[in-house]
């Protein structure tokens, strides 16, 4: 369901540290309700000088983007790799998300949120079982079943950035004023994507009546994510092989001396501008000397404000105060054994320039 007329009040928040500054603004727009969540933390461990900072899109309703933003943290910063393999960390507190929304100590902080009948109804239930202490089975529950949200969080460690993504928001790296995608959005219609949804059984459709946007069984357009329960109970198949999976996938980066900032956004903001444009448009008001706050804002104004502008919207800068100097140019030596007097010595190189690699984490 959209509303006639978009809600355009903002929430906004910033900080900063001695090694990066960061804002954060979302927008409800058109949509009925405000499905998403975001998270970001300076100083998330500090023995590993790491910061935290997530994204998290809701569907089918804002109980499980708001449980992940108060909680996906906080359970990766206890886990065990995590001070010296965050990728596995990552990767292992992604489906430990679901695991933990399948009980029922989240069962009641995720029907408080709401959104939608499932958890109405299960309140109810809990609510009719505290006045009928002689009928001892619990309400069933098998999880957040028809409501779900995408992910994207990013942790900085010293000068490394690790992107840890499931589903279709975006994290975009401004290097030298270049637009790096550090993270894939995964759509049913991704080949590997697809090829795992049709091997569970599933199949990938586009229909014209919704918006010939390619979905699972005419249903939930994304391939992976937190929630969505019930795209992930066939028997016999991992939680790897279901057709959604929480597994994401893990980038990681160097902040080199060309790094710049970081766009961390859900899909209402990828829907209205490419990375290349949101780059530029964020390089434009930094130029101008103003907050990273204020630079938020405006991208939403920008992003309602155009036809393709009708979702949620969430907005994360995170700027770079101090990256590495550019490593010097190699010495003029000669070839070994020396040259003769007759001959030019070799001409000096100049080093290539520091870039952000990325290297996909391997799968479980």
């Amino acid at each position: 369901m959209a509303r006639s007329v978009p809600v355009t009040a903002m929430a906004t928040e910033s900080g900063e540290n001695e090694r990066l500054s960061y804002a954060v603004s979302a927008m409800q727009g058109y949509r009925e309700t405000m499905e998403d969540a975001h998270k970001a933390v300076l100083n998330l461990h500090a023995a590993t000088a790491t910061s935290f900072f997530g994204v998290y899109d809701g569907h089918g309703g804002p109980a499980v983007s708001k449980y992940c933003a108060k909680h996906l943290h906080k359970e990766l910063r206890k886990h065990a790799d995590f001070g010296h393999d965050p990728t596995t960390a990552l990767e292992r507190t992604f489906l430990r998300m679901d695991e933990k929304m399948k009980t029922r100590k989240a069962a009641k902080e995720l029907c408080e949120y709401g959104g939608n009948e499932y958890w109405e109804d299960y309140k109810k239930a809990i609510h009719s079982t505290r006045f009928l202490p002689f009928c001892r089975q619990k309400p069933p529950y098998d999880g957040p079943t028809s409501d779900g949200c995408t992910a994207c969080v990013v942790l900085i460690r010293g000068n490394q950035i690790i992107v840890g993504n499931a589903g279709d928001s975006r994290c975009v790296l401004s290097r030298n004023d270049h637009a790096f995608a550090l993270s894939t959005d995964f759509k049913p219609n991704v080949a590997s994507e697809r090829a795992r949804i049709e091997a569970a059984g599933r199949s990938v459709t586009v229909n014209a009546e919704r918006g010939n946007i390619p979905r699972i069984d005419n249903g939930i357009a994304i391939s992976r994510s937190l929630g969505d329960m019930a795209y992930k109970n066939i028997q016999g198949l991992s939680p790897l092989q279901q057709p959604i999976t929480a597994f994401p996938e893990v980038l990681t980066g160097n902040i080199t001396h060309d790094a710049q900032f970081l766009i961390l956004a859900c899909d209402g903001i990828w829907d209205c501008m490419t990375n290349q444009q949101a780059v530029d448009f964020v390089s434009i008001y930094l130029a101008s000397n103003v907050s990273l706050a204020y630079i938020c804002e405006a991208i939403l104004t920008h992003c309602v404000a155009t036809p393709r502008g009708r979702d949620n919207m969430t907005v994360m800068l995170i700027r770079f105060k101090i990256t590495p100097a550019p490593p010097p140019p190699p010495p003029n030596i000669p070839p070994a054994g020396g040259h003769h007097d007759d001959e030019a010595p070799p001409a000096a190189t100049t080093a290539k320039v520091g870039s952000c690699s990325h290297s996909k984490s391997s799968e479980l």
